[in-house]
């Protein structure tokens, strides 16, 4: 590994080297963001926060937030079973259905709080936001952890412009092909842009009990925006988007450590011993085996509509309207086997109403403010099924009565619908020319109420799309055995909370400042949506809470060729909502828990160099100190439950105050150099290569020493050939070059107590890159 870095800081110093020798000026390139919902330079927003750019999306071959994770400094985002992992400095809400994701994404503007709501939306986008730390005022009551900030492109009133792009990924066979093309219907009047995206991938990792590659997934996505000027002052627009991607083997969890580690017997059962008795292969690598009939499915809708008035003439008046609709479903074999052991099926259907207005200060007023009104409402149905095969060979003497009815299978559901509200605002005050002194508030009410309900049932098939509930009479023993209390239960979460934001930012000349803050955050309770044993008290959870401090800088240096951002943060976490997975000796389930509290604090810095127009070297780097201060009652590991097993203890619970919660490395970060080599008068040559690094992480809630993610680093590179005004590119685009092994998410076992099923990242991608232009 040494080695490798060694090459990589030569290679960037010898681009270094030929780039300062160019006698060609340039600096940094000045971006603007709306982080704070109105046009700003990122230069004068208090915040830690990362821009990229919809062209760097492209070039990277970059199509969702857990590719773009890898190069963000204290973000981590990988694939999980019911909902992907997305945390940022240490901070998420893990695998549960029933969450909004601490982590929220926003679609120009509109709230995703579902974790695969947002899967297939980074096409034709202008910029991503990604901000560190609670949102307090600007982003709802659900952004506590993060927010990623999508910006996508709109149509032009003046001129006709778009792209076409191809691309083919060698190792998973995957072809992709994106376009967009907008322009005036009726000019400086009516515009309109319409952008699409088709990728089929055959996978990365070979299922060795079916022949076929996993996870394949065909992406579909189309979206059109209109944008009308209606007088000088005043625009309107409407969004329609439609994605659908379909999948086979989408969870492709793998089974590991068969045999398991002593103290526990070599003589396992059902998984490993299935494994071991019949020579299916445990090692942690890009092959799998599992039974036929996995799938995956996510379909998404929307259609918003904004009118908004500009601010040149008096104050700026923002109006926006969304619906939004979402099916999601995944069946997967999570036994890492190729019998029938273990497997589920969950599905969500999401409906989602969203309005939002803003008014904003005039553009050369001194004070500066915002003020707006917020409404939430959506309504949903998750649906959870447990199969229990393996669990038949089980059903003898005091069981015997459900042999009749076996294959055994577990049925959950959650219905609810919320209806939240807030009202927010922020005014800038100058107290000085260099001075300015912000104050902020935002006030959330949330209303949830649901019906939650679960049972005993024969699955009728292998992942239980079709069950049949067991007797009333026979349930309690069924319960006995599964876990699942047959119950329906009813509950009714209701939240409020004023939130204060207080900041100063103090400019040192007009390229440098420097800020102070504070914020409390707060994230709205909910219901479990896979809540078993039907005791009312545990259906409902608590909201969290943040108190959040960060000092910050944001400066350009030597003539504007030098940016460096600076940020020191700590935020302390009430009740920090947690999914904890509890396993049984018959069963796996997940439960939701508020943690007492959590502490998140460290250093983010971020670094650019643009010595000339050829050549650009840049590095993002943190440290992270994430330690929870209060987590007496959490889930034991699997060691930890066997020996209390041994010893005759009933329940297991361990403490995990002072420890880090999972996705939470001390460092990670990314150095990336990229140089443009002239060929010519109209060809250029351009090089880049990026080096994405980790500490080591826990992947699983119970923080379990034996699935930890060891330090990693991640090699990346593009080479491109094409003219100097961009209208044409051939590029050869390669990441994750060195094949690093990285677990996305860790379970144990379901009756293979010291083995566990995991699930790996991708490999080495290299892909063929086409692109062209027009305008």
């Amino acid at each position: 590994m040494k080695n490798r870095k060694t090459r990589f800081v030569l290679s960037v110093g010898t681009l270094a080297i030929a780039a300062t020798s160019t006698p060609v000026s340039a600096q940094v390139e000045e971006i603007i963001v709306t982080a704070q919902r109105r046009d700003q330079s990122a230069q004068d927003v208090p915040i830690s926060m990362q821009v990229v750019s919809g062209d760097d999306l492209q070039d990277r071959q970059i199509s969702g937030t857990g590719d773009l994770a890898d190069s963000l400094p204290n973000v981590m985002v990988t694939n999980d079973s019911v909902s992907n992992n997305i945390y940022v400095r240490g901070v998420g809400s893990g695998s549960n259905a029933g969450f909004e994701q601490a982590v929220a994404t926003f679609v120009d503007g509109v709230y995703h709080g579902r974790s695969r709501y947002s899967q297939s939306t980074l096409v034709d986008v202008q910029r991503i936001e990604v901000l560190r730390g609670p949102q307090t005022i600007f982003f709802g009551n659900n952004a506590i952890g993060g927010a990623f900030s999508v910006t996508t492109q709109k149509p032009s009133l003046s001129s006709w412009e778009g792209y076409a792009q191809g691309a083919y990924e060698f190792k998973a066979d995957e072809k992709t092909v994106e376009a967009a093309v907008g322009g005036p219907i009726i000019e400086d009047r009516l515009g309109i842009r319409i952008a699409g995206r088709y990728s089929d991938s055959d996978g990365y990792i070979k299922n060795l009990t079916t022949g076929q590659d996993n996870p394949a997934i065909e992406d579909k996505f189309l979206r059109m925006t209109t944008n009308l000027r209606i007088s000088d002052a005043w625009d309107a627009s409407f969004k329609v988007e439609y994605g659908k991607q379909d999948s086979v083997g989408s969870f492709p969890s793998q089974l590991t450590d068969c045999p398991p580690q002593p103290p526990f017997s070599a003589a396992t059962t059902f998984s490993c011993g299935y494994a071991l008795a019949v020579g299916e292969e445990s090692d942690f690598d890009f092959r799998r085996s599992s039974g036929a009939g996995e799938i995956g499915s996510i379909e998404a809708n929307e259609y918003v509509l904004t009118l908004e008035k500009d601010n040149v003439d008096g104050p700026g008046i923002v109006f926006q309207a969304a619906l939004a609709k979402q099916d999601f479903l995944l069946a997967a074999d999570t036994d890492g086997v190729s019998a029938d052991f273990f497997a589920f099926n969950t599905s969500e259907r999401l409906n989602q109403k969203t309005i939002e207005a803003r008014i904003n200060s005039p553009e050369n007023s001194s004070i500066e403010y915002t003020a707006g009104f917020y409404y939430l409402d959506t309504d949903s149905r998750i649906d959870t099924t447990l199969n229990f095969p393996f669990a038949t060979v089980l059903l003898a003497g005091p069981l015997a009565p459900l042999a009749p009815f076996a294959p055994l299978a577990g049925d959950i559901y959650l219905d609810q619908s919320e209806k939240a509200m807030s009202l927010f605002g922020s005014v800038t005050v100058p107290v000085t020319d260099q001075l300015f002194v912000t104050a902020g508030a935002r006030y959330v009410h949330s209303r949830k109420q649901g019906v939650q309900a679960a049972t005993n049932a024969t699955g009728n098939d292998p992942f239980g799309f079709s069950v049949t509930p067991l007797p009333a009479p026979i349930q309690p023993l069924a319960a006995f055995l599964t876990g699942f209390n047959d119950h329906t239960n009813q509950g009714i979460v209701r939240d409020d909370d004023f939130l204060p934001s207080f900041s100063l930012r103090y400019e040192v000349n007009p390229d440098v400042s420097v800020y102070a803050k504070f914020s409390q955050g707060f994230k709205a309770g909910g219901l479990d949506a896979i809540e078993l044993t039907g005791v009312q008290s545990r259906l409902t959870f608590s909201p969290e809470t943040v108190d959040a401090y960060e000092i910050g800088l944001r400066g350009l240096f030597a003539d504007r060729t030098v940016s460096l951002n600076l940020a020191l943060f700590r935020s302390d976490y009430k009740d920090l909502q947690q999914s904890v997975a509890q396993f049984t000796a018959t069963s796996a389930f997940v439960t939701i828990a508020n943690v007492g509290a959590l502490r998140s604090q460290g250093v983010e810095a971020e670094l650019q160099w643009r010595p000339n127009d050829r050549f650009e070297l840049s590095a993002n780097v943190a440290y992270l100190d994430a330690q929870y201060r209060d987590y007496a009652n959490a889930g034991c590991t699997a060691l930890q439950a066997f020996v209390a097993q041994q010893a005759g203890q009933v329940g297991c619970f361990q403490d995990l105050s002072g420890r880090s919660p999972p996705f939470a490395p001390n460092y990670s970060g990314s150095v990336n150099a990229s140089y443009d080599l002239p060929i010519g008068d109209s060809m250029q040559l351009s090089f880049e290569g990026a080096v994405n690094f980790s500490g080591a992480y826990d992947v699983i809630a119970d923080l379990d020493p034996v699935t930890r993610q060891g330090a990693w680093q991640k090699f990346d590179a593009r080479v491109a050939f094409g003219d100097r005004d961009d209208r044409w590119t051939v590029a050869l685009v390669g990441k994750n070059l060195t094949n690093e092994r990285i677990i996305t998410s860790a379970q144990d076992v379901v009756a293979s107590a010291g083995s566990y099923t995991r699930v790996i990242g991708r490999g080495r991608q290299v892909a063929l890159q086409l692109r062209y232009r027009f305008e």
